[in-house]
Formats: structure tokens, sequence, C-alpha cells
């Protein structure tokens, strides 16, 4: 008697290979999905941390190169600010103004304003959008405060922000003793 070996499979062996193969591209694709979302949102935090720093580069530039003369009309508030700066490109003195608009979702935005001593020209845009909260904080007689009365004691402004699960208290000293052109 001849007996055949059998070449093939059975039909458990093929069904439990099936479900084998498909528990595996089901893991496989939860695994890329999970790991795609994690990526988008990372690329996006990096992307509003790095318009962040780029702003407060700026932000810390304008206001060391700050002109603190006692017949500029300097405005200090948790909610505005305005001051007039030599800017690093331009040759001439330009007033900045950053100021903090709610907007009607209950978010709040920067928005910063320059404008040209010489020419009053002048052009604005957002600096920053849908945050929880944005405030100045000025440093004088050594304690940080919202409101000031005299912006020429001000020694640091401080730019206080809440977006999300993060808070970012940024300082930023100011240079240069308040100058009198009176007494001069």
């Amino acid at each position: 008697m001849i007996y055949k070996t059998k070449t093939g499979f059975t039909l458990i062996e093929i069904l439990i290979a099936t479900v084998l193969v498909f528990l595996l591209f089901t893991v496989m694709y939860g695994t890329f999905f999970s790991v795609s979302n994690t990526t988008e949102k990372i690329q996006s935090r990096m992307k509003k941390s790095e318009v962040t720093f780029r702003f407060l580069n700026k932000f810390t530039r304008e206001v060391k190169c700050m002109i603190r003369e006692e017949k500029n009309e300097i405005s200090f508030d948790s909610k505005i600010i305005s001051f007039i700066t030599m800017g690093e490109k331009s040759l001439y003195p330009v007033r900045i103004t950053y100021t903090v608009k709610k907007k009607p979702d209950g978010f709040e935005k920067l928005l910063r304003k320059q404008e040209d001593l010489l020419s009053n020209y002048s052009f604005s845009f957002p600096v920053m959008d849908n945050c929880d909260s944005i405030n100045f904080l000025f440093y004088s007689d050594g304690m940080w405060r919202e409101y000031i009365d005299k912006p020429e004691k001000v020694i640091a402004i401080g730019l206080e922000i809440h977006r999300e699960d993060e808070e970012l208290f940024f300082p930023v000293r100011i240079y240069g003793e308040t100058i009198d052109e009176e007494k001069k």
C-alpha cells in the first residue's frame, strides 16, 4: 500500500494564519496612526514654540533699545505698552505698541503696531494668537506690578503668557536711565 504525503495546508491552518495576519495588521494600523497623531501634535507645538521664541527675541531687542526721554509718551499697562525704540535695521526711531485684544471665543491675541515717526506710516500684525491670557508686568521698587504710575521708574518689563497647558513668564531688563531734556 502506497501512502501519499500531504503537501498542502488544512483549512484550520489557513484560518489561524489569516487571523494572525489580521491581528498583526490591526496592531500595526493602530500604532501607525497613534505615532502619526503624536508627531502632528509635536510639530504643531514646536511651530508655536518657534514663533514664540522669535517674538520674544524681537521683543527683547526692542525693549533693550528703548529711548527713555521724559517727553516721550511711554505708556505701560497690563494689556498695552507703547514706547519709542531704535530698530536694529532702521536709522531713526519708531514707536512700537503692543496691544492685547480679547477675541469673541474668549482667547486673547497680541498685536504689534509699528509707527514710523518721520513719515507717519504705520502697520500692525498679530504676534500671538489663541492664548488663554497675556499680561505685561513691570518691575519697579523691588516688585512686579500690573500697572505703574511712573514709567520712568520701571527697570524691567515682563511678559506673562498662559496658553493651553503652558505658562511662560519672560522678563526683559530696560537699559539706560530716563533722560530729562529740560535738565540738560
